[in-house]
């Protein structure tokens, strides 16, 4: 006996004897570093992403995936595009900058916020504020970081990470520390 054809049958009338009560059968998909993911429930839905997201913390602190050579090679943060979007952002801006690259793996918005020293609410300006002067650079936001929205219990709970190709570049510049050590302060450029 097939008990491949057993299960098979099986799983044929359950399908069937649901379709007949008017029951749906509904799945989610989503993609995932380019890959389609499929998933019966919600919940079993957000358990598979918080897994595969917890791989990808395990990879990137593991140093899994591309060499930092390739990253580099790849990158769009030359040192003079790195010192010219430095050097363009405002107070607010690079705090922000500096929090991302000391978090080391990722932070979340209230802690953002908190490093910088300004409400939750204002958050939004900054980003803003950065990705006008990312947008000066011909760069887009998510050359510089990228953030994951959560929605748990009707609260939105976002977190940020710092692309591993402009922690890349800062590391190479000795960025912040050489400001620091300079105690300089940004060359103020007019804004558009």
């Amino acid at each position: 006996m097939d008990h491949n054809l057993v299960l098979d049958d099986a799983l044929r009338f359950l399908y069937i004897a649901l379709r007949n009560k008017g029951a749906r059968l509904v799945s989610i998909r989503f993609i995932h570093r380019g890959k389609k993911w499929e998933a019966d429930t919600a919940l079993e839905a957000v358990r598979l992403r918080r897994e595969l997201e917890a791989w990808d913390e395990a990879d990137a602190e593991e140093g899994v995936g591309l060499s930092n050579y390739e990253v580099r090679a790849e990158s769009v943060w030359t040192p003079d595009t790195f010192w010219n979007f430095v050097n363009s952002i405002g107070y607010h801006q690079k705090k922000a900058v500096v929090k991302l690259l000391e978090s080391r793996g990722h932070v979340t918005a209230a802690s953002l916020a908190e490093g910088i020293g300004i409400q939750e609410g204002g958050l939004g300006g900054v980003l803003s504020g950065l990705s006008k002067q990312l947008k000066q650079l011909e760069l887009k936001p998510y050359d510089l970081y990228a953030v994951h929205t959560d929605w748990s219990k009707g609260e939105r709970k976002r977190t940020f990470y710092l692309e591993r190709a402009f922690r890349l570049a800062a590391e190479e510049v000795g960025w912040p520390e050489e400001r620091k050590k300079d105690n300089a302060t940004a060359t103020r450029t007019k804004r558009k």
